[in-house]
C-alpha cells in the first residue's frame, strides 16, 4: 500500500483525467493535474466532439474485452454525471474474406456474446444504401458500437475531479522532472519558475512525451491525422440512426452529428486511420493538401454521395504511435515513482476510464483488472538497446 503524499498527474487529456479519477474514487488525497494549455484544448489529441467506441479488434480477444470493461465504465460514468456521453450507433464493417480482420472480428465477437450478425451484400445495400460495396465481399454490422462525446468526456471528468476534491491547474507546463534521489520527493520544475513536490508522478502527456522522457529513447513516433467534415447532405439518409458509423479498410466515419458542444453546425464526419506525416508537437499544424485531396476521392468512392456534398471543413488531431500499436503502460525504468503512458496510436480514447484505472494501479501497487504485461516498455527492449 502507498503511504501518499502528494500525486501529480501531468496531462489533462482522457488518460490523465481518467487516471486522477480512478485515485480520486480509491481513496487517494492531494491529487493535482497539471495541463499546459488548457483542458480539451484544440491541439490535444482528446480534443474533439466525437471518437469511435467499436469492439472489431480482429481475434485479439483482450482488447475487445477491454471496449467491454470501457463501455461499463463510461455508462457509470454517465449515471453519476446525468449527462449523456456515448450514443449507440451500430457500425458496419465492410472488409473482405482475406483481410484477417473482419471475419475474425466477427467469429470472436460472437464467442463474446455480442449480437454482430453477418449481413449479405444485398441485404447491406437494402439497410444502408448510401455505400458503394462493391471493393468488399464481407458485411458485418454490430449494433452496440457508437460514438462517445470527447468534450463532454473530458469535461465532465473535469467536474468530477474537482467534487472529490482534487485540483487541476491549466496553464502550468512541465520543463523539467528531478527524481534523482530515491529519499527526497520528486521534483517538478514548471515553465512558470515554479516547482511542486510530488511522492508519485502519472505522465499522460501524449505527442509530448519526449519532452520529459527523452532519456528513455521512447519507439513512439508522433504523426499528424486529417479529419474531414461534409455538410449539405441529405438529413434523412445519414442522421443518427439513419446512417451507421463504418469501418473499410483505413477509413472510418461517423453519422451526422452536432460537431460543436451547444449549439453549432452538425456534420458527417470521416477521416482514415493510416498514419500521416511525422511531426514536432509543438509546431503549428499545417494542411497537406495532397493527402487531404487523397483521403476525400477515397470517401467519395465509398459513399458516393459525398461528391456533390461540401467539405466544410479539416480538422487535425496528432497520434503518438508505437511499433506495434499497443499502449504502453508502465514504471519509468530507473524510478517505479513515475508512472507513464504512450503509445496509445489513435485508439485510445475509449479505454480512457479503464486506462486510468490500470495506471492507477501501477501507482498504489495493487491488482490490475485487466493483464498489462502486454503494455510493458520491456517488450521494446532490443529497440532500446539500439
Amino acid at each position: 500500500m502507498v503511504h501518499q503524499k502528494q500525486i501529480v498527474v501531468v496531462g489533462a487529456g482522457i488518460v490523465g483525467l481518467s487516471t486522477a479519477y480512478a485515485l480520486l474514487k480509491q481513496g487517494m488525497k492531494h491529487v493535482i493535474v497539471l495541463e499546459q494549455a488548457t483542458v480539451d484544448h484544440k491541439r490535444a489529441t482528446s480534443h474533439g466532439l466525437s471518437r469511435l467506441l467499436r469492439f472489431e479488434y480482429g481475434d485479439d480477444a483482450l482488447y475487445s474485452q477491454m471496449v467491454q470493461l470501457s463501455l461499463h465504465r463510461w455508462k457509470n460514468l454517465e449515471r453519476a454525471a446525468r449527462r449523456t456521453l456515448y450514443t449507440r450507433t451500430g457500425v458496419l464493417v465492410l472488409g473482405r474474406e482475406d483481410d484477417n480482420y473482419t471475419q475474425p472480428s466477427y467469429h470472436l465477437l460472437r464467442q463474446l456474446g455480442f449480437s454482430t450478425e453477418h449481413i449479405s451484400r444485398q441485404s447491406c445495400a437494402q439497410l444502408f444504401p448510401q455505400f458503394n460495396t462493391k471493393d468488399y465481399d464481407v458485411f458485418t454490422y454490430n449494433i452496440d458500437a457508437g460514438i462517445l462525446h470527447a468534450s463532454s468526456c473530458l469535461n465532465m471528468l473535469k467536474e468530477l475531479i474537482r467534487d472529490l476534491g482534487g485540483h487541476i491547474l491549466e496553464g502550468q507546463r512541465v520543463t523539467r522532472i528531478s527524481h534523482h534521489n530515491p529519499h527526497v520527493p520528486i521534483r517538478l520544475h514548471l515553465q512558470s519558475q515554479d516547482e511542486l513536490q510530488a511522492s508519485r508522478v502519472i505522465l499522460a502527456t501524449g505527442p509530448w512525451v519526449h519532452r520529459l522522457l527523452g532519456d528513455l529513447h521512447l519507439p513512439v513516433r508522433m504523426t499528424r491525422q486529417y479529419i474531414l467534415y461534409y455538410a449539405n447532405l441529405p438529413l434523412s439518409s445519414f442522421e443518427l440512426h439513419a446512417f451507421p458509423a463504418f469501418l473499410a479498410d483505413d477509413l472510418y466515419g461517423f453519422p451526422i452529428h452536432s460537431t460543436c458542444t451547444g449549439h453549432g453546425p452538425s456534420w458527417f464526419k470521416g477521416t482514415s486511420h493510416n498514419f500521416g506525416e511525422l511531426i514536432d508537437p509543438d509546431e503549428m499544424p499545417r494542411m497537406n493538401d495532397e493527402l487531404i485531396a487523397q483521403v476525400s476521392a477515397r470517401l467519395c468512392h465509398l459513399i458516393p454521395a459525398l461528391q456533390s456534398a461540401k467539405l466544410a471543413h479539416v480538422d487535425t488531431c496528432m497520434y503518438d504511435v508505437s511499433p506495434d500499436e499497443h499502449f504502453i503502460l508502465d514504471y519509468v525504468p530507473d524510478d517505479p515513482r513515475i508512472v507513464f503512458a504512450s503509445g496509445l496510436t489513435g485508439h485510445g480514447f475509449k479505454f480512457g476510464p479503464l486506462l486510468g484505472e490500470l495506471l492507477c494501479s501501477l501507482v498504489r501497487e495493487t491488482e490490475p483488472v485487466v493483464p498489462k504485461h502486454r503494455f510493458r516498455l520491456a517488450r521494446f527492449h532490443k529497440i532500446l538497446l539500439m
